[in-house]
Formats: structure tokens, C-alpha cells, sequence
């Protein structure tokens, strides 16, 4: 099976920028391990198409394409728990 690979969209980019160093860091190696194994991961948000990551107080919001090869993880938003669902 070929490693999962992660693209950032430019909203998602800017708003790594945005966090500080130390909490944009975390959210950049959690990837590193959620190539592995996505289904261990990723949470469904319900009634949509996209998935969560959690971190910490931190989520990212994810469109998992399973359909590429090989399977990419295209991270939308990032942003504080409160208010990346709005």
C-alpha cells in the first residue's frame, strides 16, 4: 500500500502561519503519523464529506480522496476547536 500524502490548501497554509510556532508544529507532525493509518485518525464530520483531526485544542478539517493514488489528504481549514466548525 502506498504512504498517504498530505496537501494544504492556501486557507489552510495562511492559518498554520497564523497559530504559533510550537501549536503549528504539533498539527504538521500529526500528519506525519495519520499517512500511516488514516482510519485510526480521522473522525466523519457529520453530514458532510469532509473529516476531523484532532489536536489538542486544534482541529483540521480534511478532505480524505481515497480515489488518487496514491490516496491524498487535503487539509482545508486549521484552526481553535471553538471556531473551526463555523
Amino acid at each position: 500500500m502506498a504512504k498517504t500524502t498530505v496537501e494544504y490548501s492556501q486557507q489552510a497554509a495562511e492559518q498554520l502561519e497564523f497559530l504559533e510556532g510550537e501549536i503549528a508544529g504539533r498539527i504538521v507532525s500529526k500528519f506525519d503519523d495519520v499517512v500511516w493509518k488514516p482510519e485510526h485518525y480521522l473522525k466523519r464530520l457529520s453530514g458532510s464529506k469532509y473529516y476531523r483531526l484532532r489536536v489538542g485544542d486544534y482541529r483540521a478539517i480534511v478532505d480524505w480522496r481515497r480515489d488518487e493514488d496514491p490516496e491524498v489528504l487535503f487539509v482545508r481549514k486549521v484552526g481553535h476547536r471553538r471556531n473551526i466548525y463555523d
